[in-house]
This record gives C-alpha cells, structure tokens and sequence, in this order.
C-alpha cells in the first residue's frame, strides 16, 4: 500500500479523531466538526479535481445522504419508539459523503456496523451485560468507516 493512499485515508483525522473522542465521552458529535468535515472533504475533493465545480455535487451527495439516513433514523424512532442513530451521526455520514460520494457509504456503513457489532460482541465476551437497550456512540465506528471507504475507493 503507498504513502500516498495511506495518506489520503488518513487526511481527515484531525477532524474524526475529536469527533470520536466527544461522542465516547459526551454521546455528541458537534455541529462545528461536522461542518468541518464537510468542508474540508469539498476542498479536497476541489483539490483533486483541479476544480470547485464539483462543489455543488459534493453539496448534493452530502443532502442526499443526509436526507437518507435522516428518515433511516425517523422510520426506525416511529417503528421502535426509540432513537437508534443520533442526529450528529447523520451529519457525520453526510459530511462523509464529501470525501467518499454516495458511492462510498456502503463501504463507510458496513465498515461501521462491522466494527461496532464486534465492539458489542468484546463487551459481552468480557462479561457485561449487553441489552437491546444498550447505548453505544456510533461516531467513532463512523469515523473508522469513512477511513476505511477512504483506503477501499483510493484502492480501487
């Protein structure tokens, strides 16, 4: 694998890093670092195309994803009668989306659920009581999807 693409996954870190970290401690993940992901991630994307045309795609994957997993999350509260996906995940997702396109959440999500289904499985081999109603900060499982889309599509 090369600097460059290693490079390139881990350009964002100094905004997911924060971003996993408050949302462990405080189960938030602020507007402020949300916002910044969006836009480093349109600048970048600027940046490799040689062009702030694609701004405004970036803009429309980013609504688009959020507008998704905003009723993802809406859908799931109606139907269980509980909060599932924070609303600072769904901007983080959509945030993401300016780094990977819509075409790189499936990757992001499933790297996500993945890490965050074996976290949970750790915490009951480790003897903790794991309940349907357990709470676990999903921000920190998104940021190493978004790392992980990053090194897949850089990849391929």
């Amino acid at each position: 694998m090369s600097a460059a693409l290693i490079a390139g996954a881990l350009l964002p870190l100094p905004l997911t890093l924060p971003a996993s970290l408050i949302d462990l401690r405080h189960r938030i993940i602020p507007d402020a670092l949300n916002l910044a992901l969006l836009v480093l991630g349109l600048a970048v994307a600027a940046w490799h195309a040689g062009t702030w045309s694609v701004v405004g795609l970036g803009l429309t994957d980013a609504g688009l994803a959020f507008g998704l997993f905003w009723t993802l999350r809406a859908l799931h509260a109606r139907l269980s009668g509980r909060i599932g996906l924070g609303l600072g995940d769904v901007k983080f997702i959509a945030a993401a989306s300016a780094w990977t396109g819509l075409a790189g959440l499936p990757v992001l999500i499933l790297a996500a659920s993945l890490s965050a289904l074996a976290a949970v499985g750790l915490v009951a081999l480790a003897g903790r009581r794991v309940a349907r109603t357990t709470a676990l900060p999903f921000g920190p499982f998104l940021a190493l999807g978004l790392h992980a889309a990053l090194l897949v599509g850089a990849a391929g």
